[in-house]
């Protein structure tokens, strides 16, 4: 039963070197392919990509001519990919045990499971709840990613009920059930991830693993396996020194999400919501600006969202 690993690697050569050996470390080699998309990262990644590809005849390269949506990359190393479980791997995973067979296992033998992944650790072997996350909506918008954010952040009651799932027994040693599972580890059967539609590639960045856990979850069970674990650096294709940007895609696509999957009324509920906080934090911004007091990253942040709000619905 092979194993199709699809890593679509941005701009991260070093930290793709990494993972892609600790597979090789902890896995037979028959069990896996490893379908590495290079998303036109022009950065040096290639040559570190084909000298992955040139030591490990597992290892397919798929060089993308033009930047495409993550989204669209993995669907590009699910055409090429052989195996009967597909494992969708951010390039900034490391692991740290043999996994595959377990996954394997939990798959064929956990009743209707249609995704697992391992304990998500960060490099301080912490559990990273907050890749857990319960499905977005407009209380969760409120208490979380709006200017009152700050009044909530402490209550872990509806931390756990609106945000993250906090319920997650690390303990048990077993598959706990969860919402949903990111794609910087999503393992699953090929037949399960063909019938949920692929990955959907109108999401240019941001809540397209949401989109595809809440589709697949309509049908199976989204398990974490707590009895395995890797190690998961984080944000590698983002670090930057302006990054403002990014709460703006992040909500673009939370809007775009409710779009698709929960209908008109509460989209336009929540289209009223971004746009009303927006509005509150930018004027907030303006008046404390009188006192000297302004914050111009918050509210760079904000006209961002506004301006990419405007050109989308207006």
């Amino acid at each position: 039963m092979t194993v199709s690993i699809i890593i679509v690697n941005y701009k991260t050569p070093a930290v793709l070197k990494d993972c892609v050996e600790s597979v090789f470390q902890f896995e037979k080699e028959n069990t896996f392919e490893i379908i590495i998309v290079d998303n036109h990262s022009r950065d040096g990644s290639e040559e570190v990509i084909k000298r992955l590809a040139e030591k490990h005849e597992n290892v397919k390269a798929v060089y993308l001519k033009s930047k495409i949506s993550f989204s669209a990359a993995n669907n590009k190393g699910f055409d090429e990919s052989k195996g009967e479980f597909i494992l969708i791997m951010n390039p900034d995973i490391i692991f740290t045990e043999p996994l595959l067979k377990k996954l394997t296992d939990n798959l064929i033998h956990l009743a209707n499971t249609g995704a697992v992944c391992p304990r998500l650790n960060g490099t301080d072997g912490k559990f990273q709840y907050r890749y857990f996350q319960r499905y977005p909506s407009v209380i969760q918008f409120i208490l979380f990613y709006s200017f009152a954010a700050k009044l909530f952040e402490n209550f872990g009651y509806l931390k756990n009920r609106y945000l993250c799932n906090y319920e997650i027994d690390l303990n048990s040693g077993k598959a706990e059930k969860t919402d949903q599972i990111p794609c910087a580890f999503y393992f699953t059967r090929k037949d399960i991830f063909e019938e949920s539609g692929e990955m959907n590639e109108t999401y240019e960045l941001f809540f397209e693993d949401v989109d595809l856990s809440y589709r697949t979850s309509k049908k199976y069970d989204l398990k974490v396996d707590t009895s395995i674990s890797v190690t998961h650096l984080g944000g590698e294709s983002f670090k930057s020194g302006d990054d403002h940007w990014l709460h703006g895609r992040f909500i673009m696509s939370m809007i775009k999400f409710f779009e698709n999957n929960y209908g008109a009324i509460r989209t336009l509920l929540l289209k009223v919501c971004v746009y009303a906080n927006s509005l509150i934090v930018i004027s907030g911004e303006y008046l404390k600006g009188l006192a000297g007091k302004k914050n111009s990253y918050r509210l760079k942040k904000h006209k961002y969202l506004i301006s990419e709000f405007n050109k989308k619905f207006f």
